[in-house]
């Protein structure tokens, strides 16, 4: 028995290092074949489902420990399940032959890998040791997709074509295709990439950098981290997939950043003025505000600054976005008309169509992925001006989805589904901010990682709306970890034999 415990332990480790690498693959052929799924195939899932049989199970058989920040997650996994059997009751339209019971099925099998990530995540790093050696393998990581995504930049402005081997290889990991002038690294499209970038690399290396914490011993030049150098380089592969939800997810933690900043120079000038100034009162309170105020208005300055910049860049090399700055309030309707002159209208007519189907079932949805079925009859008559649409409906045999899973939850889940899933969201926030009192300084690097990943999210929602992607399940599961470890004890139960580190 301890023979196969030691087994269990030794492949466990070599497993769950193989899943952190093969993260940023997201469609892999062997895998789409082996699944049946052309959208989301990472080979990870493979790892996964091998670890939750060797040593998620065992280990909750042992009676280990659960993160009690799971619960609201399992309370929205049973609402999910009584919403999509609810729907066997109500009347679903017909769409090209396509089954609603397989669907279903494919839909509550995508939420179940997002879970098992979660939960494998939480616990298995039960150690500080092992989720610092976590950390790192992420740093290796992504800088493997750092290097062949700037590779892939590279040969496209070198030939202005990608060469041959470039495409073979590319074929080995991908069932897509590489994307004119914008980076896909190892994901299956450059939204996808800035995706993971957003929600699984950025985080971490945005709080080490800002806590100058590194999760690797040596030191550039006795005080640049690898962390520096990784944040640099990805925050280059996140401009260079040019995807414009992934730009303003990460505008919006830099913007979080730039208001804790704000505030801690607020604190420290407060006080420098108060031992300056503490014989003249009347003067000190004045002078605390004046200061106060320039400091806001110069970080306000200089974060528009930054987003016009990005925004007046943007508008020049990607033709998305020449008519960034071209809004007029003429017309029917001119919102969807300025979204349509940047080739987005297409989403919020998707979003629309979602908040109709929404309207119609409020308390627990339509069950999950039904959402499309209703779409012909939901869509505004503007959607059926846009060509993405017609094609869809009349030339393609995919059942349309609503491209936001903040909508997607409303449309399947309903009011009910939804309020669960953002009280797990919530308490994920408050796992980050709970953090930040350790005096670990490692817990605190990822308390500032959670509370970044929560924000960032509150932007990547709108962009993509599969269960199955890793990237936020994952980085939440290892904050969770962080915070469980210190409930449980400093370590979660392990597996009788191993050895704890």
């Amino acid at each position: 028995m301890g023979v196969i415990n030691r087994f269990c332990r030794k492949a466990s480790e070599g497993l769950w290092l193989v899943l952190v690498l093969l993260l940023p693959i997201t469609s892999m052929p062997l895998v789409v074949r082996l699944v049946r799924s052309d959208v989301v195939a990472s080979p990870s899932i493979l790892f996964l489902a091998i670890l939750l049989l060797i040593w998620f199970l065992p280990f909750v058989w042992r009676k280990g420990k659960l993160p009690r920040q799971s619960l609201p997650l399992f309370a929205f996994g049973m609402i999910a399940i009584i919403a999509t059997s609810l729907a066997n009751f109500q009347t679903i339209p017909p769409y090209k032959d396509i089954s609603v019971l397989r669907n279903s099925v494919t839909s509550l099998v995508t939420l179940a890998i997002g879970i098992s990530f979660y939960l494998l995540a939480s616990v298995y790093p039960n150690s500080e040791e092992k989720l610092q050696r976590t950390l790192r393998l992420l740093n290796w990581s992504g800088l493997i997709v750092i290097l062949w995504s700037l590779a892939q930049t590279a040969a496209w402005y070198g030939w202005g074509r990608y060469p041959e081997w470039l495409r073979t290889i590319h074929g080995w990991y991908s069932v897509g295709t590489l994307f004119r002038q914008r980076t896909t690294g190892f994901a299956l499209e450059p939204s996808w990439l800035a995706h993971q970038l957003n929600l699984l690399f950025l985080p971490f290396w945005l709080a080490a950098v800002v806590r100058r914490q590194s999760v690797h011993r040596r030191r550039l030049f006795k005080y640049f981290i690898f962390e520096d150098l990784l944040l640099v380089f990805g925050a280059l592969v996140l401009w260079l997939t040019l995807s414009r939800v992934g730009l303003i997810a990460f505008l919006l933690m830099l913007a979080y950043l730039l208001v804790r900043a704000n505030v801690w120079l607020k604190i420290r000038v407060q006080g420098w003025v108060w031992q300056r100034w503490q014989k003249d009162a009347s003067r000190v309170k004045l002078r605390q505000q004046v200061i106060s105020w320039g400091i806001t208005t110069i970080m306000l300055a200089i974060y528009l600054g930054l987003f016009l910049g990005v925004g007046f860049t943007l508008s020049k090399i990607d033709p998305r976005m020449a008519d960034l700055f071209n809004f007029s309030l003429t017309g029917e309707n001119p919102l969807l008309a300025y979204a349509n002159s940047l080739n987005f209208s297409s989403r919020l007519v998707y979003w629309e169509g979602g908040w109709n189907i929404f309207n119609d079932h409020p308390l627990f949805g339509v069950g999950l992925g039904n959402a499309g079925f209703f779409f012909p009859d939901k869509l505004s008559g503007y959607a059926w001006w846009l060509i993405e649409v017609r094609d869809l409906v009349f030339r393609s045999s995919v059942l349309l989805n609503v491209k936001s899973l903040w909508v997607r939850l409303l449309t399947e889940t309903g009011i009910v589904g939804f309020s669960f899933f953002v009280a797990w969201y919530y308490l994920l926030w408050q796992t980050g901010r709970a953090l930040e009192k350790e005096l670990q300084s490692q817990r605190k690097m990822v308390s500032l990682a959670g509370q970044l990943l929560v924000i960032a999210f509150i932007i990547e929602g709108f962009s993509v709306d599969s269960f199955a992607m890793p990237y936020v399940w994952f980085s939440a599961g290892l904050v969770t970890s962080a915070h469980h470890s210190l409930s449980t004890g400093v370590d979660a139960p392990t597996l009788k034999g191993e050895k704890v580190e």
